[in-house]
């Protein structure tokens, strides 16, 4: 997030007291649909990730792999970074994410792509994202609709789109994107194509970019089972392909 936008006035300490129920309602749903996640999730990345809420719901879903929490308030990435070995944070702009292009298995925006600037975040978002990604918009700012499902149609073209309505628990929309099925490796937003390099996959993935390479994608999309599988497979019921 950009510190020119506005943060939740909560203090860090209270924040999971706070959010912590109601945002465990909202990945539960989540995540009910993502029926393929833990077996093919190698790196999650959670923008604007507060105290790292996710990855203690990740964790208790049985998930190893790496969480990457992105955020601008320190004290709130401190208890993020506190809850497991495999938590890494990083203190960022959502506007200009420090992270490799399609690195990211799974992107995750909880609850406050209204604090950002839609256009910028949502673009940043698609680009570092390899197959799956999360958006959720806050019932009460549901007038953003449809310039953010514009949006998805931009940057996430040619993804698969399902859409959960808010409900009384779950006070957000969500929107949750799977890539399509046979889908050839797609241009870099800077209109260059994703570059193949001879970087690994081994151990705990390096997942930020370099910094004098923002723009440039240098991580292969490499082939996976979850590439493979159908969009119904992967989000257990048929959905729109943007």
């Amino acid at each position: 997030m950009s510190g020119a936008l506005p943060f939740y006035d909560v203090p860090a300490e209270g924040y999971d007291e706070l959010y912590g129920e109601e945002q465990t309602r909202k990945y539960t749903a989540v995540f009910r649909e993502l029926v393929h996640f833990s077996q093919e999730t190698r790196v999650v990345l959670d923008v604007g990730c507060a105290t790292g809420l996710l990855a203690n719901f990740l964790e208790l879903m049985g998930f190893k792999s790496l969480y990457v929490g992105i955020d601008l308030a320190a004290d709130r990435l401190r208890i993020a970074k506190s809850r497991s070995q495999l938590v890494m944070v990083v203190q960022a702009d959502a506007h200009a994410l420090p992270i490799r292009s399609g690195a990211a298995d799974l992107t995750a925006c909880f609850t406050v792509i209204h604090l950002m600037n839609p256009g910028k975040a949502v673009r940043e978002l698609a680009r570092v994202s390899r197959s799956t990604a999360i958006i959720t918009l806050l019932r009460k700012k549901l007038d953003l609709k449809p310039a953010i499902l514009k949006l998805l149609r931009k940057y996430f073209r040619g993804w698969a789109l399902k859409i959960l309505q808010p409900t009384e628990e779950i006070k957000d929309e969500v929107y949750i994107l799977v890539r399509s099925r046979g889908e050839k490796a797609r241009k870099d937003f800077s209109g260059q194509q994703s570059l193949r390099s001879s970087w690994k996959w081994r151990g705990l993935p390096n997942i930020l970019q370099p910094e004098d390479h923002h723009s440039q994608s240098l991580n292969p999309y490499r082939k996976s089972a979850m590439r493979r599988r159908t969009i119904p497979e992967m989000l257990g019921k048929p959905s729109e392909v943007l």
